[in-house]
């Protein structure tokens, strides 16, 4: 994770690396997002961190796309990896291995009822959980009646949608784009949370214009359970540039607040919430930083 230099895009880029690999530089949260590497990992998911081989990969490979940007080492916020679920093939290189997920039946294996997801990723989720269902005997809805009507709920034109939402829910244009771009069609839903008070309008941190209407429509409708649920996963402002220990105690005691816990558990869900951040946003070192690449 970077910080926005100039010349970087305005739009996510797929593009290659220096090895020919697919990679993406994405601008997010306000940052520049540059990933992926691919390398056979061992030990504990929960552990897992990008080696310095892996990031100085992506450094190159962003020069090379941007060879006027003056990145480096130091620029870099904090890096995180995470371990994508192929199916095993030891001898395989592991750009060659399936991207396909693999649903194992356990019947002739004396566990009948069992079925393993082997691979398979984010993206293909909602698939999976289906043939799963279909596997199972589980009634499913068909695919178009899954997708939320877009057209029914937001204004092709998204500047205008996003107005008259700031001006329903009573809040900034800023936060209303804001909880647009991040929310789409449940922003409205949001929106009509963020009116019924001016404690459900407030902002997350001082810095951001996101709102704890978010963090509670989280907790009601997205699974969220943490303070790390809502600010590192579903309203993810924690992960952004200028996150501090004050807006983690800022948000907590907005959102706490909202949520009707008591001090106890307010405290308890802070602490919980800054170990599991500090851990996961670890800013990378390295012997012999990469030179920035000269004007």
């Amino acid at each position: 994770m970077l910080p926005r230099f100039a010349g970087a895009p305005d739009a996510a880029l797929y593009t290659e690396a220096v090895d020919g690999r697919p990679i993406f530089v994405v601008p997010w949260n306000e940052q520049l997002l540059v990933g992926t590497t691919e390398i056979p990992d061992h030990g504990d998911p929960s552990r897992v961190e990008p080696t310095s081989e892996e990031i100085e990969y992506l450094l190159q490979s962003l020069l090379a796309i941007f060879p006027r940007a003056r990145v480096s080492w130091d620029d870099i916020r904090y890096a995180f990896a995470g371990v994508r679920p192929l199916p095993f093939s030891p001898k395989q290189d592991p750009r060659t291995v399936t991207r396909r997920h693999i649903l194992h039946d356990h019947t002739d294996d004396g566990a009948a009822h069992m079925i393993s997801i082997v691979g398979g990723k984010l993206t293909t989720a909602a698939e999976v959980a289906r043939q799963c269902a279909r596997q199972m005997a589980l009634p499913i809805k068909r695919r178009a009646e899954l997708v939320t009507p877009i057209a029914e709920s937001v204004d092709p034109m998204l500047d205008s949608w996003v107005l008259q939402v700031a001006e329903a829910a009573g809040i900034s244009e800023t936060s209303a784009k804001a909880i647009a771009e991040w929310h789409g069609p449940r922003t409205v839903a949001i929106a009509q949370m963020a009116r019924s008070s001016a404690e459900m309008r407030a902002q997350l941190c001082r810095h951001s214009e996101h709102i704890v209407a978010e963090a509670m429509d989280a907790f009601a409708n997205e699974c969220a359970v943490t303070l790390g649920d809502v600010l590192l996963r579903r309203v993810p402002v924690a992960l952004g540039g200028c996150w501090s220990e004050a807006c983690s105690r800022e948000a907590a005691s907005r959102i706490c607040a909202a949520m009707g816990w008591s001090d106890y558990q307010t405290a308890a869900e802070l602490e919980a919430f800054e170990t599991e951040r500090t851990a996961f946003l670890r800013k990378p070192r390295a012997d012999m930083p990469l030179e920035a690449a000269a004007d």
